[in-house]
């Protein structure tokens, strides 16, 4: 994997440095468009490089589908055609080089949080967005039933302490999402939003808007299992180049990735949670078995019909090794046998009949030289601990 994500940095490092040739070569074709065309050239508004070439190229085109062009430009017209063609084949490749960097971007400010507890990947989270990602702040929410909460903002350095913070206000605040309907729709309907202009926005809640003293954000939804469970909130203060489309992409692609890490810690603590009460329930059953064997033992016994046998005694029993002596399918059971299961339960969950296990059971009773079940899961328990 880092081999891959350095070898995909590099891919990037020489996508950047081709791109300024590519954008050289597009403002040639569309001068060579204009010239071509003369009079009838329209030129672009203020837009990038790439557009223009786009809007030059199906001008050119169009010229000389319709006949436009005089004949000592046709040929020109038809290699700039060509050329143009082949420039914007470049242009999609660069472009699509760095949509996966921005992604890689993206799952690892997400990745870097796998490690941690749930409550602190909920605290991290605004951190690792404006630490990964092209944002100066972030606030991450709870949605719990009909109401909106607040929960962490980080801002970069830049803002500490400047009305920009508001942590002040998010960490005692508290919205009903019917008062906000952006929110509202963001979990309606589990898309992000781009917000250019909150202030003038009717759907936008204007008391965290004025707190925030945003000029404009963008929000996505954090769903976990078909339900949105929160929401991500970030933007650019002070910034000069405004929110665009691609930011909103990048927020909803870190919250996608973010509500997968968060089910495996929230997964990962119920399967810690349960296998201690499991331990614990092991533990309490163990010292349970152990009072009943001692019962069972300090029984008075019963005169022996052939006193030239001997009987085994307690360690004699106790030295049976059960994987000595019984066959899988016997330890199998007696495994269940030692979590208090019925021989019902036990038939059901190994999909046999409830005569074949008590069959077993008879023969692992005998083998194990053990009068009952109890004293069976005791000798089973304290061998699988030792």
């Amino acid at each position: 994997m880092t081999e891959l994500r350095s070898a995909m940095i590099r891919r990037e490092q020489s996508v950047e440095v081709r791109d300024e040739g590519l954008v050289q070569d597009a403002h040639e074709c569309t001068d060579l468009v204009s010239k071509i065309l003369g009079a009838a050239y329209q030129a672009s508004g203020p837009e990038d490089a790439y557009a223009a070439l786009a809007g030059a190229r199906h001008q050119l085109g169009n010229a000389l589908t319709e006949g436009l062009l005089p004949e000592t430009d046709i040929e020109e017209a038809c290699v700039l055609l060509v050329r143009m063609e082949d420039l914007r084949e470049q242009c999609a490749e660069s472009a699509a080089i760095r949509r996966a960097a921005e992604l890689a971007a993206v799952h690892d400010a997400a990745a870097g949080l796998r490690d941690l507890a749930s409550g602190d990947i909920v605290q991290s989270a605004p951190e690792a967005i404006c630490s990964t990602l092209p944002f100066a702040r972030a606030m991450i929410s709870a949605i719990s039933g009909s109401l909106w909460q607040p929960q962490r903002l980080h801002v970069r350095p830049e803002f500490d302490g400047s009305p920009m913070d508001f942590s002040d206000f998010v960490n005692s605040a508290e919205f009903p999402l019917s008062e906000a309907r952006l929110e509202t729709e963001l979990v309606r309907r589990r898309v992000p939003a781009l917000v250019a202009a909150p202030a003038q926005d009717e759907r936008t809640m204007k008391e965290i808007v004025v707190a925030s003293r945003s000029s404009g954000y963008v929000a996505a939804p954090i769903v976990s299992r078909g339900r949105v469970i929160g929401l991500i909130h970030a933007d650019r203060p002070g910034a000069r180049d405004p929110l665009d489309p691609d930011d909103r992409d990048r927020l909803d692609a870190f919250a996608t990735f973010f509500a997968l890490v968060y089910e495996q810690a929230i997964l990962r603590e119920r399967i810690s949670a349960q296998r201690s009460r499991l331990a614990a329930s092991f533990d309490s059953t163990d010292v349970l078995l152990e009072r009943i064997q001692k019962a069972e033992l300090g029984l008075r016994p019963q005169p022996d019909e052939h006193p030239h046998i001997a009987r085994p005694t307690v360690d004699q029993t106790s030295a049976v090794e059960v994987s000595a002596v019984l066959t899988f399918r016997e330890r199998e059971i007696l495994s269940h046998i030692a979590t208090g299961a019925t021989n019902s339960q036990i038939a059901q969950t190994l999909v046999i009949s409830e005569g074949t296990v008590k069959s077993h059971v008879k023969h692992i009773l005998k083998k194990l030289r053990v009068p009952t079940r109890a004293a069976a899961a005791v000798l089973y328990s304290h061998q699988i601990r030792r």
